[in-house]
């Protein structure tokens, strides 16, 4: 009888094939007798990650073959290395060593609300334990038949390195859609199921699976059955990879025409080319975290302009929203010394930090916000997140201003701020024509207005964003926003969910920026219908009794289209 398990979809495709298992970690007695030193297996670890590079770099993955370029770097990481030295200089192996220095450093990144870099924490357990291979003589795992990889979570590397021919799909029962080893399925066309809990004692047992990337669904030990709905469902995918495709050039658009600008969210420089290919109009969120985490110091004004000067060069005329640094309360680094909160995500974080001691933090990237627009020529979008009401507007101007004195500015920068926090919303109408944009931010939002932590799977059924409360929030953004002329946005995983593009047209949004990955699914979602229908919709919406319900009338909207490509 099949087993059914429902995760995250990742990866779009639909694939059955035997179970691999990532073998586990080597134990402590297999590095016995290892004559490879610390800093040669570092040094090796990062040569093999190079060859990773150029390997998908020449098979034409230059963006993701960054993850490994980045990946080098960490191997040879001084910080890494000094704090595995000193635990050998104590006594442990050295194979014991190095994967608790950097289990250590990849909880700082995991316990980040900020869900990209909180996925960067597989990056820095991968390379620990690819230098802890080298030191233990071991080579690196490998398939012998057409397979479908089964782990906790899957290091990049190991995903890059495992034969593509054989490697059907992914089954993840930890990770989430920004870890790479997602990122690398879906650029290398291979579905891909994260956060399926209970997968790994489900799978004890079982001899094949089937992945739905597009679902988030995984199946045991398929029956009859269930073989004939895979089979049914892997000619959708194809189906809707092909239409995807036909819809490349068109315009994010409803049925009767009305436009909606499509953005792209990225995180780093490196993922403007994709951005770009599928096809993006501009940048409605360029995280900067990135160029924080990981150091020792903070990154300096040269080093963060060169990095947004690259992305609005990449964009040319179209606009790119640069949000300033949502650090602190829960992110502990070193050059930010900040006291223990109990609840740091509603604690001293982003532009709260102006006022607890670490103004300089945001004037030095305001500077190189600033500097990357005159270098450019091109006007940035300067977005602020974590705004609770006026005074927080009136000090990012100030900011902003601090930032310019002594300059003269041949390419002025729009300032905006980041809807998220439940008070802003609500007095819109007074905020709106203090900023030049609004761009709603529904994953913080959502949790905020519900009470429900979007870090905690237990709460996954009260985060639905298509909730009445949070739709009626939304709804009075537009209005205040468009009541004084400006432009709002949602850049927000709502985005890049069909059903939730297709609520957040017939609210009136005028943006909506995603996951170039997601770009297919909601042209297609929103040329399903037409703004009339969109609206209706939304009002009906906005009386509903819960998410579900909402969530299943705009579902049922998409059937026909599902029917036409199914």
């Amino acid at each position: 009888m099949t087993s059914t398990l429902r995760g995250v979809a990742a990866a779009p495709g639909v694939a059955r094939a035997r179970i691999w298992r990532l073998p586990e970690r080597g134990s402590d007695s297999a590095a016995s007798g290892t004559e490879v030193g610390l800093s040669e297996a570092a040094e090796r670890a990062a040569t093999e990650l190079e060859a990773l590079r150029e390997r998908l770099r020449s098979g034409g993955r230059g963006e993701e073959s960054e993850i490994f370029g980045a990946q080098a770097m960490m191997a040879q990481d001084p910080e890494l290395l000094d704090a595995a030295q000193r635990a050998i200089d104590q006594g442990r192996s050295a194979n014991e060593a190095i994967r608790d220095a950097g289990e250590d450093a990849a909880a700082t990144l995991a316990a980040l609300d900020d869900e990209l870099l909180a996925a960067r924490a597989a990056d820095v357990r991968d390379v620990a334990a690819r230098i802890a291979r080298i030191l233990r003589g071991e080579q690196p795992p490998s398939l012998q038949q057409r397979s479908i990889a089964v782990a906790l979570d899957l290091p990049p590397s190991i995903t890059a390195e495992l034969d593509p021919a054989l490697l059907a799909g992914v089954a993840l029962e930890a990770g989430s859609r920004t870890a790479h080893a997602a990122i690398l399925s879906r650029a290398l066309g291979i579905p891909a199921v994260v956060g399926a809990r209970g997968l790994l004692d489900m799978a004890k047992d079982a001899q094949e699976i089937a992945v739905d990337g597009t679902t988030g669904e995984v199946f045991l030990d398929p029956d009859e059955d269930m073989l004939v709905e895979i089979e049914r469902r892997t000619a959708a995918a194809g189906a809707r990879a092909a239409a995807d495709e036909a819809l490349h050039d068109r315009p994010l658009q409803t049925a009767d025409g009305h436009r909606v600008m499509l953005a792209a969210n990225i995180g780093q420089p490196e993922d403007s080319k994709r951005a770009i290919e599928g096809g993006a109009e501009g940048v409605g969120l360029f995280r900067t975290e990135f160029m924080f985490m990981g150091r020792a110091t903070a990154p300096d004004e040269a080093t963060q302009t060169g990095a947004y000067a690259k992305v609005l060069e990449s964009f040319g005329e179209r606009p790119v929203v640069i949000r300033l640094i949502d650090l602190g309360g829960d992110k502990d680094l070193p050059y930010l010394p900040l006291p223990h909160e109990e609840n740091p995500f509603l604690g001293v974080r982003a532009l709260r930090l102006a006022d607890a001691g670490h103004e300089a933090l945001l004037l030095t990237q305001l500077r190189a916000i600033l500097a990357a627009g005159e270098h450019t020529g091109r006007q940035p979008w300067i977005m602020a997140p974590m705004v609770a009401d006026l005074s927080d507007v009136y000090r990012l101007h100030e900011l902003v201003a601090m930032a310019a004195f002594g300059r003269t500015l041949g390419v002025q920068p729009k300032v905006g701020i980041m809807v998220e926090i439940p008070s802003v919303a609500l007095v819109a109408e007074l905020v709106a024509p203090e900023v030049a944009f609004f761009s709603i931010g529904t994953n913080d939002l959502t949790q905020y207005l519900l009470a429900a932590d979007r870090t905690n799977p237990g709460l996954a059924e009260r985060q639905d964003p298509l909730h009445p409360a949070v739709l009626r929030a939304i709804a009075r953004v537009v209005e205040g926003g468009h009541a004084a002329g400006i432009p709002v946005a949602v850049c927000g995983e709502m985005a890049g969910d069909p059903a939730g593009a297709m609520a957040l047209t017939g609210l009136g949004v005028d943006e909506l920026s995603m996951d170039a990955g997601a770009f297919g699914a909601v042209k297609r979602a929103l040329a399903s219908a037409s703004l009339t229908d969109l609206r209706g919709a939304a009002e009906q919406a906005l009386h509903a009794e819960s998410a579900k319900d909402v969530r299943a009338m705009f579902e049922s909207m998409l059937a026909p289209e599902r029917e036409a490509v199914g």
